[in-house]
C-alpha cells in the first residue's frame, strides 16, 4: 500500500532526477512542452503539477510517474541472509548477479554483486539507463568501456558514474572477478 508523496518531497524526486541526467528547466520544457518555470515550482514544492504535466515531466525522465509520486509505507528494513540470496544467470554473458536488496517497495537503488565467469571473451553490456552507478571490486580485474574511455580496475578500486552511458565490461582475471554494484534507481536485470 503506498500514500501519495507531498509537494517537496515530489520536486525534490523530480529535480534529482532531472539533475542526474543532466537536464535543465528549459531541456524539460523543450522535450514535453511543459512550461520551465512550472517544473521550476514544482521542484521547489510551490505548487503541484497537474495529471498529465506529471506524466510528460516523468516521460522526459524516462521514468513511470508512480515512481515520483508513491511514498511506501511498511517496513523500512530489509534483511537478505546470505543463504537466501537470489541469484540470476545473464542470458548471454557470463554473468551471475547476487541480489543483495530484497524486493521492497520503498526501496530506490538495486544492490549486487556481480561475479564474471573466467575465460568469457564476451563483454557484459549495460544499455544507458537514467540514474548512477557505482562498482568496487571485491576480487579480479576487469576492463570497463564507458561511452568511449576505458577504465582497468584491480581489487579494492572502484568506479561512479552516470549510467545515461552504455557500458561494457570484461573479466581480464584468470578466475572469476567479483564486483559489489549499486544502481540508482532500482534497475532491472
Amino acid at each position: 500500500m503506498v500514500s501519495p508523496v507531498n509537494n517537496l518531497e515530489l520536486g525534490r524526486r523530480i529535480k534529482q532526477l532531472r539533475l542526474s541526467q543532466g537536464y535543465t528547466l528549459k531541456d524539460i520544457e523543450s522535450k514535453v512542452g511543459v512550461s520551465a518555470t512550472h517544473v521550476s515550482e514544482v521542484e521547489r514544492g510551490k505548487t503541484s503539477p497537474t495529471v498529465g504535466a506529471l506524466s510528460r515531466i516523468a516521460a522526459a525522465l524516462d521514468v513511470n510517474p508512480s515512481f515520483l509520486v508513491d511514498l511506501p509505507v511498511g517496513e523500512s528494513d530489509s534483511l537478505t541472509r546470505a543463504a537466501d540470496r537470489m541469484v540470476i544467470h545473464g542470458p548471454r554473458e557470463a554473468a551471475r548477479w547476487e541480489i543483495l536488496t530484497a524486493e521492497n517497495p520503498y526501496a530506490e537503488l538495486s544492490l549486487f554483486v556481480l561475479v564474471l565467469e573466467a575465460n568469457s571473451d564476451k563483454p557484459l553490456v549495460r544499455p544507458p539507463r537514467p540514474g548512477d552507478k557505482f562498482m568496487y571490486v571485491i576480487r579480479g580485474l576487469v576492463e570497463m568501456e564507458i561511452a568511449d574511455e576505458k577504465y582497468h580496475l584491480r581489487q579494492g578500486d572502484s568506479i561512479h558514474f552516470k549510467s545515461s552511458q552504455k557500458l561494457r565490461l570484461w573479466n581480464f582475471a584468470e578466475g572469476e572477478s567479483h564486483l559489489f554494484w549499486a544502481d540508482w534507481p532500482r534497475m532491472t536485470l
